[in-house]
């Protein structure tokens, strides 16, 4: 009768490193993924830096859109334009009111979370029409671009290939095909 061979104990480390193994691939393909998404569906990503769209959309959070014309937004969606105050960035608020020319189309804006519509129009030929947001994903995506989270990034990655590397079990190739048992030469 066949023995079956004894399955090896895996170390700590070995644990470890399958774990953030596991966590980096799935991570890794759900950011494919969602470039892949947003690419074909033509959708772009913005963050939530102010607190004037909560409770819909929390400060951290990010959001999606995809440009459409301005003549076909509608009042009650949520929208995102350039700022009208001379700062630089965009607004997302949600749709007031809508007056079309010939010239563009002028939006009154509200963030959910304000008492009164946005102080001046929005003057716009495009915008962004909301599709969805993800919550802490914005916190995320900006943290990592601060010199402390490339620098968190940069250890896990060291962390996680030292405990791949120094991980492994060392065994000797005579060990490891006999377990520990003496061979009798072979006849020559």
């Amino acid at each position: 009768m066949a023995r079956r061979p004894r399955e090896r104990r895996r170390s700590p480390m070995q644990l470890l490193g399958s774990v953030l193994l596991t966590l980096s691939a799935v991570a890794g393909a759900v950011a494919i993924v969602a470039v892949i998404v947003c690419a074909v569906a033509g959708m772009r990503p913005v963050v939530v830096i102010s607190g004037s769209m909560e409770p819909t959309l929390p400060v951290g959070s990010l959001v999606f859109y995809r440009t459409v014309p301005a003549a076909d937004a509608r009042p009650g969606e949520i929208v995102t334009v350039p700022r009208q105050d001379g700062g630089t960035g965009l607004i997302t608020h949600r749709v007031v009111s809508t007056t079309t020319t010939p010239a563009g189309t002028t939006l009154r804006l509200k963030g959910d979370a304000n008492k009164t519509e946005d102080p001046l129009p929005y003057h716009v030929t495009s915008l962004g029409a909301y599709v969805g947001n993800v919550p802490v994903a914005g916190t995320v995506a900006l943290a990592a671009r601060t010199p402390l989270g490339i620098a968190a990034v940069g250890t896990y990655v060291a962390v996680m290939v030292g405990v791949i590397v120094f991980g492994r079990r060392r065994e000797g190739p005579a060990r490891s095909r006999t377990r520990g048992r003496r061979v009798a030469p072979a006849a020559e």
